[in-house]
């Protein structure tokens, strides 16, 4: 599961968790890019944000930081990441992608997306109620590659994608950016180290 993470929050933290402990895989990795393709880039520095994933999840012994985006520097390609941990972990075992409904749905326009699949299988989470109309490319991809069931995902390698729905909870880092520059508290949207690494550092000010 990769991401800005700038900050990590409870939202991230929860649909980390729902998916781990629902379908019962044995860990789960996050995964902070270094320099965002498709979005600004942070205020803060990779390092920074990578501090905070590890201080999020230090309590859950499922949930892993990978660094190697990170260390790895210039535009963060997932193709390039999901390639580098399906030669780590060998050919046959699962790897699963968790991503949102809205990256999914800006696939077409990732460094070399249909590669993706080659790797791993997509887990896409989307909102209840949310039922967006996907452009044909896309369209096409996911009757092509959509599996019956999310347990198909543990019993092949990858080349499979799924669809499932989880409510969220109602934060976004652009939330906590914003009360952050205000001087307003931040306090029970994200882990409380998390918190506290914010205001120690004056981030986000």
């Amino acid at each position: 599961m990769g991401g800005t993470f700038d900050p990590i929050h409870n939202g991230h933290l929860r649909t980390a968790v729902d998916i781990l402990d629902g379908y019962h895989y044995a860990s789960l990795r996050l995964i902070p890019c270094f320099q965002p393709v498709h979005k600004r880039q942070p205020s803060i520095t990779p390092q920074q944000r990578l501090d905070m994933v590890k201080l999020a999840i230090s309590s859950h012994d499922g949930l892993l930081v990978d660094d190697r985006e990170i260390t790895r520097e210039g535009p963060s390609y997932t193709a390039d990441t999901l390639r580098d941990i399906r030669a780590e972990i060998g050919p046959d075992e699962p790897l699963v992608m968790v991503l949102g409904m809205d990256s999914f749905l800006s696939l077409p326009t990732w460094h070399n997306w249909q590669d993706l699949i080659k790797y791993a299988h997509l887990f896409v989470v989307s909102r209840p109620g949310w039922e967006p109309d996907l452009i044909s490319e896309l369209s096409s991809f996911s009757e092509n590659y959509r599996a019956a069931s999310p347990h198909e995902l543990q019993c092949k390698p990858s080349g499979l994608v799924w669809f499932e729905t989880l409510t969220p909870l109602g934060i976004s880092s652009s939330m906590i950016r914003s009360l952050a520059r205000k001087d307003k508290s931040i306090a029970y949207l994200l882990p409380e180290p998390v918190q506290n690494y914010i205001e120690k550092n004056q981030l986000y000010r």
